[in-house]
Order: C-alpha cells, then sequence, then structure tokens
C-alpha cells in the first residue's frame, strides 16, 4: 500500500506530527535553527528581529517578504499544524470539509452561528473558497479618513493597496541614502485564461492583475461548460440592470459577470494551475519556496502566543520584549525580540492577544483579574460579520459539463436591490442610524458599492442555487476575552441584525434570488389553469429548473411577505467568515500599523480594515501584508 494512500485515510490534522516536527534545520548553533517545527526549544529564549504572531494570510505573507533580508532573524508562530500535504486542504474542489475540524478556529457567536477561520499554516487560505475578488476603489479610498489628519497621506487607499495586490511597483525611499530605490512585493500571479477557458467565458483585463506574485490566480482547470453559469448571468443582468464587465478586478465590482463568449467574466480562484489545480495558500505561495532556504526564518506550529511581553516601566509608548508562547496543558516558553512583535491573527485572535497582554478597556480587563497596561477601548470593538443564506431550485437534467468551482457573481447595489424604493430606503437608512452609523455612511458605506452578492452555485443547495449574502452590514459588535487563561476562546457577539436594515437587505436579496431563479431562461414561464393548477410553458428551449425547492412556495409563500421571508432568514442563515475592523486604522492603529501606546507592536490583518467592502477578502489581507511588510521595513 503505497504511503500516499496511507496519507489519504489520515483524517484532518494528523498530517502536522513527526512529518513537520523534523523538519527544522540546525546546525549546533540554536540560533540558527530555521525551517518549520513544533520543537518550542528551537525558539525559547532566542532573539529574533522581528517575531510575527499567526501563521495565516497575513502573517505569513510577512514573514515572508521581512526575512527577505538576510540580516534580520524572524520568528513566526502558528497556534495550528502544518497540513500543506493534506489532500483536503490542498484540493479546492473540497472546500469546507475542513470546517469544525481541527484546522479550524470555529468561534461560537451569538445566535448560535460559527465563524470559521483556518487554524493551520495558511490560515484561512488554506481553507476557503479561493475566491479573488476586490471592492470598490471609494470604499478603499474611505480608510485614510478614519486616520489622523497627518496621517492621511500614508497610502490607505485604493491607489496605495492595489499595486500591492497586484504588481510590482519601485518606490522611493527616504533612508538616508539620496536616490534610493526599493522594488515592492505584489501577492498575484495571475495566469490568464486559456484558449479553452475562452471558449467557454473566460476573460480577464490584463491591468488589474499581476503576474509575478506568488499567489497563483486563475480561472479552474474543469470550469463548468455547461448553460447553467451563462442563463444565470444571463437571467441576472435582465432582472437587475446591472452592466457587464469584462473582469471585476479594477476597482469596480457593480456589475454582473457572466460567461461565455464575447462578454465574458468570471470569478478568479487562487489555484494553482501548473499544479492541477491544487490550492494556492499563503502557505505554498511564501513558505513553501522558501523554508528550506531562508537560514534567517524560523516558524513554529502548534504553539499559541499566549501574552506579548513589555519591558517594564517604559516610556509613554510600550515596548514589547517579546512574547509568551505554550500547548494547553504544556509549559510556557518566552521568545524575545529586537525590533516588532506583528499581530497577524485575525480579526478575533488579534484584538483577544492584546486584551490578554494588557492593552484594552482597562475597566473590562480589570474585572478579569489582568492588569491594564494601556486603556485602549477600541480594541475588539466595531466587530463586522456578514450573513448569508441562499434560494434552490431543482433542475431539468440539464449536464453541467464540469466540476467549478462556480464561479458567476452578480453584485447588485442599492438601486437593483430595492427598485424605485431605493431613493426613500436610502434616506430612511441615514435617518434611522445613530450619529456614530451616520458619521460611518459618510466615510464611504453608502457609496454606490454593491450591497449584495448574489453567487450561482452549481449543485448547492440544489441543481441550480443562489448564495445570498448582505456585502454592509450596518451591525456592530465586539470581541472580548472572558478569562485570563489564554486558551479560553474569547466571545464573539456578532449583534447579528442589530440593525433592522441588515434583515431588510437580507431578506430583498432572497427575493432577488427567487425571481432570478424564476425567469427564462434558467425557469420557464408558468400558467394558471382556470382550476388553479400550475403548468409549465416551455417557451425558452434552454430552460432549467422544474421549481423552486429551498425555501419553496409552502414555506415562504409567492406573494413574498416580510415576515415570512425575515423570519426563514433568521432561521437558517450562518456567518460569512469575513470577520474585521476589531483592531481598525485609527482607532486602534496608527498608519504605520503600530497600536496607539506601544512602540513596537503592530497590527497586520483583517481586523484594521474599518468597514466592510463588497468583495471577498483575501486579495485584500493579501495587499495589506504587503503594504505592511514595506511600512516595517523601509521608512516611507
Amino acid at each position: 500500500m503505497s504511503t500516499k494512500f496511507l496519507l489519504a485515510l489520515l483524517p484532518l490534522g494528523t498530517l502536522a506530527g513527526p512529518e513537520t516536527s523534523f523538519s527544522a534545520r540546525s546546525n549546533p548553533s540554536n540560533a540558527s535553527v530555521y525551517g518549520v517545527t513544533s520543537d518550542p526549544t528551537t525558539a525559547a529564549n532566542q532573539t529574533f528581529d522581528y517575531i510575527v504572531v499567526g501563521a495565516g494570510t497575513a502573517g505569513t505573507t510577512i514573514a515572508a517578504r521581512l526575512s527577505e533580508d538576510a540580516n534580520v532573524r524572524v520568528l513566526l508562530v502558528e497556534a495550528g499544524g502544518d497540513n500543506r500535504t493534506n489532500p483536503l486542504v490542498d484540493d479546492i474542489y473540497q472546500f469546507g470539509v475542513a470546517y469544525n475540524t481541527a484546522l479550524d478556529w470555529a468561534w461560537d457567536t451569538d445566535q448560535n452561528r460559527t465563524i470559521h477561520g483556518g487554524k493551520t499554516l495558511g490560515g484561512s487560505s488554506s481553507i476557503n473558497g479561493a475566491t479573488w475578488t476586490r471592492g470598490m476603489k471609494e470604499q478603499y479610498d474611505s480608510w485614510s479618513e478614519f486616520l489622523d489628519p497627518s496621517e492621511a497621506s500614508a497610502g490607505w487607499n485604493w491607489d496605495g493597496i492595489f499595486p500591492y495586490m497586484k504588481k510590482v511597483f519601485i518606490l522611493k525611499i527616504s533612508n538616508g541614502k539620496k536616490g534610493s530605490y526599493v522594488q515592492c512585493g505584489q501577492a498575484e500571479g495571475f495566469h490568464p485564461p486559456n484558449a479553452t477557458q475562452r471558449a467557454v467565458g473566460a476573460n480577464d483585463v490584463p491591468e488589474y492583475h499581476g503576474f509575478t506574485g506568488p499567489v497563483q490566480a486563475t480561472f479552474p482547470k474543469l470550469m463548468f461548460a455547461g448553460p447553467e453559469e451563462p442563463y444565470f448571468a444571463q437571467t441576472a443582468a435582465n432582472v437587475t440592470g446591472l452592466k457587464i464587465l469584462q473582469d471585476l478586478n479594477g476597482g469596480d465590482p457593480h456589475c454582473v459577470s457572466f460567461v461565455p463568449n464575447d462578454h465574458v467574466v468570471t470569478c478568479v480562484q487562487s489555484l494553482d494551475p501548473q499544479k492541477n489545480d491544487s490550492r494556492s495558500s499563503a502557505a505554498t505561495a511564501y513558505l513553501s519556496p522558501a523554508e528550506h532556504k531562508r537560514t534567517n526564518w524560523l516558524t513554529l506550529i502548534d504553539h499559541q502566543v499566549t501574552k506579548i511581553i513589555f519591558a517594564p516601566n517604559s516610556a509613554a509608548n510600550q515596548t514589547a520584549t517579546g512574547i509568551a508562547f505554550a500547548t494547553r496543558g504544556g509549559p510556557t516558553y518566552a521568545a524575545n525580540v529586537r525590533r516588532d512583535v506583528i499581530l497577524s491573527a485575525g480579526a478575533i485572535n488579534s484584538p483577544a492577544l492584546l486584551q490578554l497582554s494588557g492593552i484594552g478597556d482597562a475597566a473590562h480587563l480589570s474585572s478579569i483579574g489582568i492588569t491594564p497596561l494601556i486603556d485602549l477601548p477600541a480594541v475588539g470593538l466595531n466587530l463586522q460579520e456578514q450573513t448569508l443564506g441562499g434560494v434552490g431550485a431543482h433542475g431539468t437534467g440539464f449536464d453541467p459539463d464540469g466540476k467549478g468551482p462556480s464561479d458567476v457573481i452578480a453584485f447588485p447595489g442599492l438601486k437593483e436591490v430595492f427598485g424605485d424604493d431605493a431613493d426613500e430606503v436610502g434616506r430612511g437608512i441615514v435617518a434611522n442610524l445613530t450619529s456614530w452609523a451616520q458619521d460611518m455612511v459618510g466615510r464611504g458605506a453608502a457609496s454606490v458599492a454593491p450591497i449584495l452578492e448574489l453567487l450561482y452555485n452549481t449543485g448547492v443547495p440544489d441543481d441550480l442555487g443562489i448564495v445570498v449574502w448582505p456585502l454592509l452590514p450596518f451591525s456592530r459588535g465586539n470581541v472580548a476575552i472572558t478569562s485570563m487563561d489564554p486558551f479560553t476562546k474569547p466571545e464573539v457577539n456578532v449583534n447579528y441584525f442589530g440593525v433592522p436594515f441588515d434583515l431588510e437587505v437580507g431578506v430583498a436579496g432572497l427575493t432577488l434570488a427567487r425571481k432570478i431563479l424564476q425567469t427564462p431562461p434558467l425557469r420557464s414561464a408558468l400558467l394558471c389553469s382556470p382550476f388553479g393548477r400550475q403548468y409549465l410553458i416551455f417557451t425558452h428551449p434552454s430552460t432549467l429548473s422544474v421549481g423552486e425547492t429551498l425555501p419553496g412556495f409552502a414555506l415562504v409563500p409567492a406573494d413574498n411577505p416580510f415576515d415570512a421571508w425575515a423570519d426563514w432568514f433568521k432561521s437558517i442563515f450562518q456567518a460569512n467568515c469575513h470577520p474585521i475592523a476589531t483592531t481598525a486604522l485609527g482607532g486602534v492603529v496608527d498608519a504605520r500599523l503600530r497600536v496607539h501606546g506601544t512602540a513596537n507592536v503592530r497590527v497586520a490583518d483583517a481586523g484594521i480594515i474599518p468597514l466592510q467592502l463588497s468583495a471577498h477578502l483575501q486579495s485584500t489581507v493579501y495587499g495589506i501584508a504587503e503594504k505592511a511588510a514595506d511600512i516595517i521595513k523601509i521608512t516611507i
């Protein structure tokens, strides 16, 4: 029996055992240990220039870029294991199988929902759906408005982030050497569609993409070639009036993207076409090529950072001197830092670690026995998370002609979702929000950005499916530790539908999805007989659906009563697993990502994003990480 076959039989998480515990390289000097290891003694009592907490999408990227300088030593610490070779991670077509396993943080939230997040090398980029999209230009531009006016020119806007998401550019630096330049990193290694994929419907705008970055982004080899995706796109465009774009990654995703022929857009996935569409995660893109070559980069897995250690009696800005790390029930170790501690543990774990280290709301920290070091109440506040549901219909037996993943998306805005009532709805939003939320609207939340994503899905929840999620919730929650025990997960309160408008958008999205599934060419016209029975009239030869099965008209009647939709949505919705804003720009970190009140603690992950985006997060998080690495390395 082959080794490969035996590995395939192992449960998730078991591949992080002996295989990785011996992968670190060393010589007799412990200071020269490098590679990936689960042995805590390789880092204990050692001194590093940079310590990065969390080997996820952002953390692995940052550690890789910082370690490009052979004169610095980098420690990357990950609570999870090494599952890069686990077929259930590597195979993007099995997206979702890692949820609620050892590879998933699976944070419990209010209303008995769960936010999933990767607890493994690569973090969520190792277990997500791999969709590669970007938000509206105006949404990124609003980030600078959250900073002190003196920092507004730091480049936290579209022009300052987009290059990091996609292409190399040259940046002049000020380091005392006149005329010095640096070539900045990029994340994306885009592979344009081949002739076969273009025939199916894939297309691109080259200026929107980078071609030499480590994260491989492309269209799946097994793209659906059947009629379902183009008919969804055609129907969605006809129903909503949305424009059709050739590529939605240029700062304006307010469109419907569809295949085939000349009106072509599909959603790019982070797949590696050179490796049979294997997942391209932060771990495989940034760590794998360097782990046996960079003698200055050590990655410690299966250990959780439990506290940031600060120098006693620091000046006005507290100075971190290292970290403590441990396993549950095991001994605690410490590692020292010369320069920066960078938190990239995500929008839930990063604020929790700050709180465990004495940075947060002083009254709350004192109430659970933690001595406050910096009173910074914004830590853990402003949590924003999306909800999702879906509508499904049974098919007529059409051949999907492919495996996917599904990659056709419609991004309707306020007008397309609420039609003639859009202006009144918009006025109602502002009138019924707090002054704080009205300020958020002024900072980009109510731009022309899409407020919904409608993702077509072949086979989920039925032969034809449309996943619906409101993109820009007004409800705000928080993350707060409840114990001094670092292995006790924080309390995560999303406050789903705390602002009623969020539920209204969800219901409007579901009714819109139903309408799309009931409109030709996805569905034939319906004719009611005088006896009250419905007969199918096939007015379009390409009809694909015989009728809705989820939720079904028996559960939510055809006249679309709001209360019936709302009750159903509240009973079935899921967390979309895009938490942001708990360590936001301005409120918790400055333009150089330093935590207020500290000299050398930074946060660089989705938690710094102040407002939700009309996009999937991973491309943006890669851009944040690439920019963060340059901020740390150079003086702009």
